[in-house]
């Protein structure tokens, strides 16, 4: 796919010369509300639900008082629609609208899709603060070398069915309460601390995967999504 350099590249570079380039951290976080369809969202839920989501493995490190069911790399084909929906338009409107960002990864640069983690929060449970630019190393299934550059999640069922599980980014103060079909992308680095607050009824399901630098040296399988999205 060809994305188009919406920023005025000489202008930017001249900018940060002069060190004049100065960005607001939420300029970094495009919140896509109703972007998806909801009957793909919740076709999602409905087929995890079926093949054994309550049986999926929790992920609790004891860093991250994370209590969430996770289930890595579904094979439903809905998330394959969202992610195609993603990559071939919610990715392009945040390389056209998050201002330098076509500047930094121009189109030399080749960013690959991950699977997708699909997490339920029951009653209690939560994501404290972390950042994702270190996924290699805490699910060592997938890729050992990559780098993520950008987090994408996706919201899979209505805001009704659940109280709290809101995603909050500490460096700039911004708390959202995303919808069925709500999609957020935000960079992966350090400066975009997040974390989900506690779900205090009901359940939350969404979907999480990462764009990345890739790597020759893969310990798990390819992407399915495996091609330069910024060329």
């Amino acid at each position: 796919m060809t994305l188009k350099i919406t920023d005025n590249v000489s202008k930017i570079e001249k900018e940060v010369r002069d060190g004049d380039f100065n960005l607001n951290l939420k300029d970094h976080i495009l919140y896509l509300p109703s972007f998806i369809n909801p009957d793909l969202c919740k076709d999602v839920v409905k087929n995890l639900k079926s093949t054994g989501l309550d049986k999926s493995t929790p992920y609790t490190d004891g860093l991250l008082n994370d209590y969430t069911d996770s289930y890595f790399d579904p094979d439903i084909s809905s998330i394959t629609d969202i992610k195609d929906k993603v990559s071939e338009d919610a990715l392009k409107l945040y390389a056209e609208k998050v201002r330098g960002f076509n500047w930094a990864y121009h189109e030399s640069d080749k960013l690959f899709a991950s699977e997708m983690i699909v997490r339920r929060y029951n009653n209690k449970s939560e994501f404290n603060y972390h950042y994702d630019d270190i996924v290699g190393e805490i699910f060592p299934q997938w890729f050992v070398r990559r780098r993520n550059i950008l987090t994408c999640n996706v919201y899979l069922n209505e805001e009704d069915e659940y109280e709290g599980g809101d995603l909050h980014f500490a460096s700039c103060n911004l708390t959202l309460k995303p919808k069925i079909g709500d999609v957020v992308i935000s960079p992966s680095n350090w400066m975009f601390f997040h974390k989900v607050t506690e779900v205090t009824s009901g359940v939350r399901y969404s979907g999480t995967y990462w764009y990345y630098y890739g790597s020759d040296k893969k310990v798990g399988k390819r992407a399915s999504h495996d091609k330069n999205f910024l060329k």
